[in-house]
Formats: C-alpha cells, sequence, structure tokens
C-alpha cells in the first residue's frame, strides 16, 4: 500500500516531512520520505492524504483490558476469566480504532490478557499487537491482590514469574507500593524491600522479560529503581533521589495521568475511600510528573485504562495530560511511538523507518501544533492493512 501527500512525523524526533510518501509492502515500511524519491509501486492501494499527518502507529504502555473502567475497581474485577476475555477484545478494538497499534496489559483476571494476545495475533481478533504481563504480583493482601498472584518472598516472586513465562506472559508487573483501588490498602506503602526485589527482577531479565513496578510512594518508588525495574508505572510521588535515577535515562517513567485525573472527575460515583486516595495522589503525581520531565526523564506513554471512567480507546486524553502537565508537543509525539517501543523491547515498530512493521496512523491536524489532532484519527494502518478510514 501506499499513502501520498502527507506531512510525515517519523517518531524519531526528526523534523516533519512534507510532501511524503509512505510505502509499506508484506507488512513492512520499504519506503517513507520525500515524495521526488519515493519508489513507483505498481498495483498498490493507494490513499491520498490530502495534507494530513502521518505518525507511527501509536503506543499505549499501560491498559488493563479485561476491566472496563467502571467506578467500582473491586466490582469489576469481581468476574470470571471468559468474561474478561469478552471485555478484552470489545476493548482492544477500541484501541486499534483510536490509533493504538500496540498495547501492554499489565494485569489481567486469570490468564485472560494472554489469551486475547494470542488470539490477536493470530488474527482471529480485531485489535493492537499485545504485550502482557498475564497476571500482577503482589504482597498477601496487597494492592490488586484481587486480579493477582500473591506472593511474599523472594522464592514465591521467582517461582510466579517462572509459571507466567511458561504460559505465555511477556513482560513482568510487579505491584511494588499499595496503591487507590484497593481498600484497606495505604497507595504509599512499599511492599517489598531490595533483598526481595533485585533477585527477582535480575531473574526475570535473564528470561528477557521487562520488568514493570506499580510505584506510587516514595520509598516503593527508589527500591524499584534501585532495583533495576525497566519502567515505573504512576510514580505519583517521586523524590529527589527518584527524579535523579530516572534521568539517568536507563528506567522510564509511565506515568498514567489519566488515572487519577478521571478517578477524581468521578464524584460520588467512586467509593469513598478510593477518592480520598485518590485525591491526595493526584495533587502529588502531576507535580511529580512535571519535575520528571524537567529532569529529562525517559517518559513512555500508558494510560492504565481500564481503571475508574478511564475508557479503553481514549488515548488522545493522556497525551493531553501530559502536554498540559509540562511535556512539550514534540516529546509527546516521541513518548506515544519511539520511546514506548523501546520499552516494550519492540525493535520493528515506534518509527517509520525502513524495515520498521508497518503501522501508521493518519491525523486532521498537526501534533507538533496541537495536542487534540491525536483525537481526530483519519485512517489507522495495521502491518501494512488499513484498518479504519474517516472520524
Amino acid at each position: 500500500m501506499m499513502i501520498r501527500g502527507a506531512v510525515l512525523h517519523d517518531g524519531t524526533g526528526s523534523p516533519p516531512v512534507a510532501d511524503a510518501v509512505f510505502v509499506a509492502v508484506d507488512g513492512m515500511v520499504t519506503y517513507a520520505g520525500p515524495a521526488v524519491d519515493a519508489p513507483d509501486v505498481a498495483g498498490s492501494t493507494v490513499i491520498d492524504a490530502e495534507g494530513r499527518h502521518l505518525i507511527p502507529g501509536l503506543i499505549d504502555c499501560h491498559v488493563h483490558l479485561g476491566l472496563d473502567g467502571g467506578p467500582d475497581f473491586m466490582v469489576e474485577a469481581d468476574c470470571e476469566e471468559r468474561d474478561a476475555v469478552e471485555r478484552s477484545t470489545r476493548n482492544a478494538a477500541r484501541h486499534l480504532a483510536a490509533g493504538v497499534t500496540t498495547v501492554r496489559d499489565l494485569g489481567g483476571i486469570g490468564m485472560s490478557s494472554i489469551r486475547v494476545a494470542r488470539a490477536q495475533a493470530a488474527g482471529e481478533i480485531s485489535g493492537p499487537r499485545i504485550i502482557t504481563a498475564g497476571q500482577v504480583l503482589t504482597r498477601t493482601g496487597g494492592h490488586a491482590h484481587v486480579i493477582g498472584r500473591q506472593v511474599d518472598t523472594t522464592e514465591q516472586l521467582i517461582s510466579a514469574i517462572k509459571d507466567l513465562h511458561r504460559r505465555g506472559a511477556t513482560c513482568i508487573k510487579i505491584i511494588a507500593t499499595g496503591g487507590v483501588l484497593t481498600p484497606g490498602v495505604n497507595a504509599q506503602l512499599c511492599a517489598f524491600d531490595a533483598e526481595t526485589l533485585e533477585p527477582a527482577v535480575a531473574f526475570a531479565h535473564s528470561l528477557g522479560l521487562a520488568v514493570a513496578a506499580h510505584a506510587t510512594g516514595a520509598e516503593g518508588i527508589e527500591t524499584s529503581l534501585r532495583a533495576g525495574v525497566d519502567s515505573i508505572e504512576h510514580g505519583s510521588f517521586l523524590s529527589d533521589e527518584a527524579i535523579a535515577l530516572l534521568a539517568v535515562g536507563t528506567t522510564a517513567l509511565v506515568p498514567t495521568l489519566s488515572a487519577p485525573i478521571k478517578i477524581n472527575s468521578g464524584g460520588t460515583a467512586i467509593p469513598p475511600e478510593t477518592l480520598a486516595k485518590s485525591n491526595e495522589v493526584g495533587a502529588a503525581h502531576t507535580k511529580s510528573f512535571a519535575r520528571a520531565v524537567e529532569a529529562g526523564a525517559w517518559i513512555a506513554a500508558g494510560t492504565d485504562a481500564g481503571t475508574p471512567f478511564n475508557y479503553h480507546g481514549a488515548f488522545a486524553d493522556e497525551l493531553a495530560f501530559m502536554h498540559d502537565y509540562g511535556l512539550p508537543l514534540d516529546r509527546v509525539l516521541v513518548a506515544a511511538t519511539r520511546d514506548a517501543a523501546r520499552l516494550l523491547r519492540l525493535e520493528d515498530c515506534g518509527t517509520l523507518a525502513i524495515g520498521a512493521r508497518a503501522d501508521a496512523v493518519l491525523l486532521d491536524g498537526d501534533p507538533l501544533a496541537e495536542v487534540s489532532a491525536y483525537g481526530r484519527v483519519r485512517a489507522v494502518v495495521q502491518a501494512g492493512i488499513q484498518t479504519k478510514t474517516g472520524p
């Protein structure tokens, strides 16, 4: 296929190319650049972009496909695995329609996310490519224990990681602190000490699995960073030490600003304890994010979609929030493409470079001029096949 007449943003942070051509053959990018140098591809499907902006397929690094975003997490989490598979299938399609061609599911119900990831890879369902942790790993009675495996020692962590890998998990999610959505759990509680966490992270890495740490409180964030996790999810209370460690650029921050912002918008529909914790966390969260941006931290975009009022397919909202709280528009684009792909260890996506997977999104608007452009998706291309046309 060919897209011509586009303003091309390749995802690397390079200046856009006007009057560009994008060519995909057998699901891979074979050309992306000025029209004057474009190859002649006879017989290809041709889309006339008419000056619209072409970007790499978007990547959401933090979703929960098996949750629909209802006001009470504990109620939604109380469901059978087959129901979570149905939800996940439906929600995956919503992400793709919004221009998200890859997601990372960081906590499903049972093995639902692994089952759906396999179905998508086999072409049995429509949706983005799915990297998945399967189930979260949490302390006994800790945050998200209702959808997780409860582990308390290094040996139990390693055993669970080994089993999840065997079952098909393609990353690991460790609940390193308390959280907002679990009743009776302090959001800033540190769940694992360094002696427990470090060997488990090293073991996951030995299997080729990246480790995401749910970390809201300062102590748990610092412990996770020192343990060598690949990403801090949320990062609500970032200390000076945490900021300095993030500034090194070896661990990504996935801010999920949508999570507290949308919970806080829910009013009386949200359980009172959840709302109180979210208000406390939210105030610190946006300030921490702004500091991380100023320090030059590696930012990868993620929504936490599936949490209360945080609906699947609303990736554009997260990008707007990141911009509102300090991330320049050029970094927003890179955070949602190249730098997200880097975190997910996907060398074949995140840019429109020759040889990359042909995932692309055509926008009615310039993402370097207005963040709202991400909400105006004109066309979606996944592995060289157009999956959506029109608003």
